[in-house]
């Protein structure tokens, strides 16, 4: 008797708890038609107010590229998404967005003044941080906006520039003539300067500059930002 209760419990125990790694790994290899894949889980956490539920991030590579995957198991069944009517959208986004924001975190805490554009001082509103490149048309039109974001909010750019050559180039010489501003509309008329996109420059800027922020583009996208111009308020960068 004692023997068929036990039995019960790890029936029912099983059921009631999502499937394990190796289970997730060896279905996504079953059912992914590529020579050579590896899948490993990176991360996996329990979904708040959803008791039995994980959220799983695999790393899928064939040798020479590799892409993350993130999703949800309960019980035996995977979901690509769950979507909450209470929280009003995509709980794999917010979840994303909150493990970005972790690692982004990280990252900004120790940023170095001189790569940060701040715009607009004032404690009552909001600071938001901005991720941009000014030969992406994206963030033209962002930037285009940059007075009436200010109505509501303070700004800060950080320059990821995903474009050629001239973006980073820009990139410097816009971080070089907004040190020497001494208000906002001057390091504005010098944003608006170089995101147009017939602006023509004689500036000589070395390879060690270009580096320099390509270092930066390349810290920030490592983190897991995926494009530009990407946002994120400053305060979940400072939990």
């Amino acid at each position: 008797m004692k023997k068929h209760i036990l039995w019960l419990v790890a029936l029912l125990s099983s059921t009631l708890f999502a499937a394990t790694d190796a289970q997730i790994v060896e279905h996504f290899k079953s059912t992914i038609q590529v020579p050579n894949i590896t899948i490993e889980v990176v991360s996996r956490k329990g979904v708040e107010g959803i008791d039995g539920m994980d959220f799983v991030t695999l790393n899928l590579s064939d040798g020479s590229r590799s892409q993350k995957l993130s999703i949800f198991t309960k019980d035996d069944l995977i979901f690509p998404d769950v979507i909450s009517i209470k929280q009003g959208g995509s709980i794999k986004e917010m979840m994303e967005m909150a493990e970005l924001q972790k690692k982004l975190s990280a990252i900004y805490k120790k940023e170095e003044k001189k790569n940060v554009i701040s715009l607009g001082n004032d404690p009552k509103k909001d600071t938001l941080v901005v991720f941009t490149d000014p030969e992406c048309p994206y963030c033209r039109q962002e930037l285009a906006q940059i007075e009436q974001r200010l109505t509501t909010n303070n700004l800060k750019l950080i320059f990821t520039p995903v474009h050629e050559r001239s973006s980073l180039e820009k990139s410097v010489i816009i971080y070089n003539e907004t040190a020497k501003a001494k208000t906002d509309a001057e390091k504005i008329k010098i944003l608006k300067k170089y995101y147009d996109e017939n602006v023509k420059y004689e500036q000589k800027i070395s390879d060690a500059d270009v580096a320099r922020i390509d270092e930066l583009k390349n810290k920030y996208f490592g983190a897991g930002i995926k494009g530009v111009p990407f946002i994120v308020k400053e305060k979940e960068l400072l939990k």
